[in-house]
C-alpha cells in the first residue's frame, strides 16, 4: 500500500506539470514553460497556470497579450518573457519578487512603472516600445543590464540609483548626440561604451 502511494503521488506531480493551450498540453521542462508563439491573447488561457507554483522560467514571447494578469500564484518565477506582445501597461507583476530578469521589448508600453516591488530584477529589457522617459527603477538597485534602445526618449534621467549596471543599451532614441558623448558615447549598435558615466550623469 505505501509503495502503491508513492506511485500515485509520483503520477499526480507528473500530471500536474502541463498547462493546457487551445486544447494542446504543453509540459513544463526544467522548471521552465515554453508558450511562445501560440496565438494566446489572455493569459487566463493557460490553463493550470496558476498550480506551477514551483516554476521558474516563463516564456511567452510572440503571442498577442494585451494585459499582464494571473500571475499571483508564481512566486518563485526568476525569468519572464513577454517579448513581441501588445501590451500597454505594466501591471499585475507585483507578487513576482524573486523575478531577476524581464523582457518586455516589443510591446506598446509608454511608461515604466509597476516594478517597485521587483527589487531582485538584474536583467531589465524595453527594447522597441513608445517610452519617453527614464523613470520607475529607483528601487531596483541591483539592475545590471538595461536595454532601452528604440524608445522616443530624449533626454538622460532616472539611472542614478543603479550603482551596479554594468550593461545599458540606449541607441536609436531622440536624445541629443553631444549629451550621449559627455557619458562616454554609445557603440554602432546602442551599447553605452561606459554604463557608469550615464548613471554619474543622471546624479
Amino acid at each position: 500500500m505505501k509503495r502503491l502511494k508513492i506511485i500515485l503521488g509520483h503520477k499526480v506531480d507528473h500530471l500536474s506539470m502541463y498547462v493546457e493551450v487551445h486544447g494542446q498540453k504543453v509540459e513544463v521542462k526544467d522548471n521552465q514553460l515554453y508558450l511562445g508563439g501560440m496565438e494566446i491573447e489572455d493569459l487566463t488561457q493557460i490553463k493550470g497556470l496558476e498550480k506551477l507554483i514551483g516554476l521558474k522560467s516563463l516564456i511567452l514571447f510572440n503571442n498577442t497579450i494585451s494585459s499582464i494578469s494571473n500571475l499571483d500564484m508564481l512566486t518563485k518565477l526568476e525569468k519572464l518573457n513577454l517579448y513581441g506582445n501588445q501590451i500597454e501597461e505594466i501591471s499585475g507583476l507585483e507578487c513576482l519578487r524573486n523575478l531577476n530578469t524581464l523582457y518586455l521589448s516589443n510591446n506598446h508600453i509608454t511608461e515604466i512603472k509597476g516594478l517597485e516591488q521587483l527589487v531582485q530584477l538584474e536583467n531589465l529589457s524595453f527594447e522597441e516600445n513608445k517610452i519617453k522617459k527614464i523613470e520607475g527603477v529607483t528601487q531596483l538597485k541591483k539592475i545590471k543590464k538595461l536595454n532601452l534602445h528604440g524608445n522616443l526618449i530624449n533626454t538622460l534621467e532616472g539611472l542614478d540609483a543603479l550603482r551596479l549596471l554594468e550593461e545599458l543599451r540606449i541607441g536609436d532614441n531622440p536624445i541629443p548626440n553631444e549629451l550621449l558623448e559627455k557619458c562616454g558615447g554609445i557603440d554602432e549598435k546602442g551599447y553605452a561604451y561606459e554604463p557608469q558615466k550615464f548613471v554619474e550623469h543622471c546624479k
